[in-house]
């Protein structure tokens, strides 16, 4: 059998560090090849780890020898690593790995430190979402998204991605270890400050005014700016499908009083119009959304404070304040949304004007107001589809809806982030007025938009 050569791994947009390991990175795999492939032209040739515990110093030396980025004659010999996630995290195991060579590396030729994300181990005991949505939609797609993102010039900075490897319901990457260069946000500490809120409105006026009506440029394999296959994907419309009405059922049991605050008529239109809501995230504008931009998902660079964000498994097309929406629902108290939303929104709006300068006259700060005030449901949507796994918890009185001192530490931060979080929201839903614009938008959309993208049915392609 002939020796298969290795390719070197595609690089993620404008990668965050941007040292000679980066620059080997950087040759984008074939789209034909399938999705354990992509990193590596032909068979993997060393055995990926379905479990965090088989993650060793064999592993990244086989790893790192196969992309061209370790000498033969060295190995790593050892590693000290921290496991994070294993019993609290919602989706992921995650492993941090601080590597031991035998011989030291020349600079900027072998990483010294790596992130391992793997599947969490007992998703039915984790109370997630969905099961299928994680094992086939979000893992695969955030594999895909470092897999086939060959645009180098996006401004908006992700890891450097080395491997990645999806195959049925095994899911596994290693990416570059931001820790030392960042500090990620801290969700349960409280909401984000004004300088943080002012570096993340740059950060996602980048994101989106790049691909900002490149949606079909996207779906052409011979384009630059080739994405990933599924590309055409956005998670609204499946999340939607997935936990109504049942999720809507188990939150108004489990948070009648967050029921009151958002209102009948407002809880009304949502329950009974969640089809034609679902179209509506199908409807332009759009661009390439992160879909999960909350602090826990954003490292802010020591040096300057500007942010890279990480956790791309719900990135998709979409409408851009989708992605406000989330961000201000989730990581920003109400109150302070109040006092700095107009300067957000003008930084915001003039720094996707700098990116995009063919939005200046087409994108108003009226209309992103109008798209604000009906993707505030975003976040509303999520934490929903959240309690779609959490209804025996519900139904009980047990996990997170124990009674107050009968929760373990987990289960207290799990219900500490649901209800912080669906409190933001409510109040961002009210001040936005999201009933009679969702009302008079619905009356506008078009009705031939699917509420399902076809190309969702396509992310089970890994799985074949």
């Amino acid at each position: 059998m002939a020796k298969v050569e290795p390719e070197p791994l595609p690089t993620g947009g404008a990668p965050a560090d941007s040292t000679s390991i980066a620059r080997k990175l950087s040759v984008a795999a074939s789209r034909s090849l399938p999705l354990d492939e992509f990193y590596l032209k032909g068979p993997i040739p060393f055995t990926v780890p379905k479990k965090i515990e088989d993650v060793d110093a064999q592993f990244f030396t086989n790893l790192l020898r196969a992309q061209n980025l370790l000498a033969p004659d060295n190995e790593v010999t050892d590693l000290d690593s921290k496991v994070i996630g294993a019993d609290k995290g919602f989706t992921s195991t995650v492993m941090l790995a601080k590597l031991t060579y035998k011989s030291p590396p020349l600079p900027d030729t072998s990483p010294d430190k790596l992130v391992v994300k793997i599947m969490g181990a007992d998703l039915r005991i984790k109370g997630l979402i969905d099961s299928y949505i994680v094992h086939h939609i979000i893992f695969p797609n955030e594999i895909r998204f470092f897999a086939e993102n060959k645009d180098a010039s996006c401004p908006a900075h992700y890891p450097t991605n080395y491997f990645a490897h999806s195959r049925g319901t095994d899911h596994f990457m290693v990416m570059e270890d931001l820790s030392d260069d960042a500090i990620c946000g801290d969700g349960a500490a409280g909401g984000a400050s004004y300088d943080q809120c002012v570096q993340v409105m740059m950060y996602l006026a980048k994101l989106h005014g790049h691909f900002w009506g490149k949606r079909h440029e996207a779906n052409s394999p011979s384009s630059v700016q080739n994405l990933f296959a599924g590309s055409d994907l956005n998670i609204y419309p499946l999340l939607l499908k997935k936990v109504m009405p049942t999720g809507f059922k188990v939150f108004a049991k489990a948070f009648p009083h967050i029921m009151e605050k958002i209102g009948d008529d407002t809880i009304n239109v949502m329950s009974k119009k969640w089809k034609a809501i679902a179209r509506i995230y199908r409807s332009e504008p759009m661009t390439l959304c992160h879909g999960d931009m909350k602090l826990d998902n954003i490292f802010f660079k020591k040096s300057d404070g500007s942010v890279i964000a990480v956790d791309w498994g719900v990135s998709g097309w979409g409408n851009p304040m989708a992605d406000l929406s989330y961000f201000f629902g989730r990581s920003v108290d109400s109150e302070d949304r109040r006092k700095w939303w107009d300067d957000l929104l003008d930084i915001y709006l003039n720094e996707l004007v700098k990116v995009n300068p063919s939005l200046k006259s087409t994108y108003t700060k009226e209309k992103m107001l109008q798209d604000l005030s009906y993707t505030s449901l975003v976040p509303f949507f999520t934490v929903c589809g959240t309690l779609k796994g959490l209804a025996n918890d519900v139904n009980n009185g047990t996990g997170p809806f124990a009674p107050e001192g009968q929760r373990t530490k987990d289960d207290q931060i799990k219900r500490h982030w649901m209800d912080q979080s669906l409190t933001r929201v409510a109040e961002m839903i009210n001040d936005l007025n999201t009933k009679e614009s969702l009302e008079s938008t619905l009356l506008k959309v078009d009705p031939s938009l699917p509420v399902i993208p076809c190309c969702c049915f396509w992310t089970m392609w890994g799985n074949r």
